[in-house]
C-alpha cells in the first residue's frame, strides 16, 4: 500500500475525530473565535453554507433535527463524503483504482445548481422560506 493511500485511510478519520472532538465541547454560538461568513457580514444575507458550524456543532451532540434545520445542505454533503470515503477504502482493500464521486460533472453541476438556488430561497422574506434561515 502506497504512503498517500495510508496517509489517507488514518489522516480523514484523524482530522474528523478532531474536528468533532473540538466542536463537541466549543459551542459556536458562545464562542467569537469561530470566524463568521463574510457574505452575510458584507450584505445581510445568508449563503448555502450559513449555519454550517452550529449543525456540526449539534450533530456531535446527537442533534441531527436542529443540525438539519440550520442547515440540510450539510447533511447532504456529509452523506456523500462518507458514501464515499466508505468507496475509496473498498477500492484500496480490493486493490482496485478508484474515482471520486466529485469527480462526475453532473453530479458536480447538480450540487452547484442546487447550491445556488438554495441560496436564493432561504433568503426570500416571505412566509415557507424564513424558516430556512440559519
Amino acid at each position: 500500500m502506497s504512503p498517500l493511500r495510508l496517509t489517507i485511510l488514518i489522516g480523514v478519520p484523524l482530522v474528523i475525530i478532531g474536528g468533532a472532538t473540538a466542536l463537541f465541547f466549543l459551542n459556536p454560538s458562545e464562542h467569537s473565535f469561530f470566524p463568521k461568513c463574510a457574505l452575510y457580514v458584507a450584505t445581510g444575507y445568508s449563503c448555502p453554507g450559513c449555519g454550517s458550524t452550529r449543525a456540526l456543532f449539534h450533530l456531535t451532540h446527537g442533534n441531527v433535527l436542529e443540525a438539519f434545520r440550520l442547515n440540510p445542505g450539510l447533511i447532504g454533503l456529509i452523506a456523500l463524503g462518507l458514501t464515499d470515503y466508505v468507496r475509496y477504502v473498498l477500492a484500496v482493500v480490493r486493490g482496485n483504482p478508484f474515482q471520486t464521486l466529485f469527480g462526475r460533472l453532473k453530479l458536480l453541476g447538480l450540487l452547484l445548481g442546487v447550491m445556488l438556488v438554495y441560496g436564493i430561497v432561504r433568503n426570500l422574506p416571505w412566509s415557507p422560506f424564513i424558516n430556512l434561515a440559519p
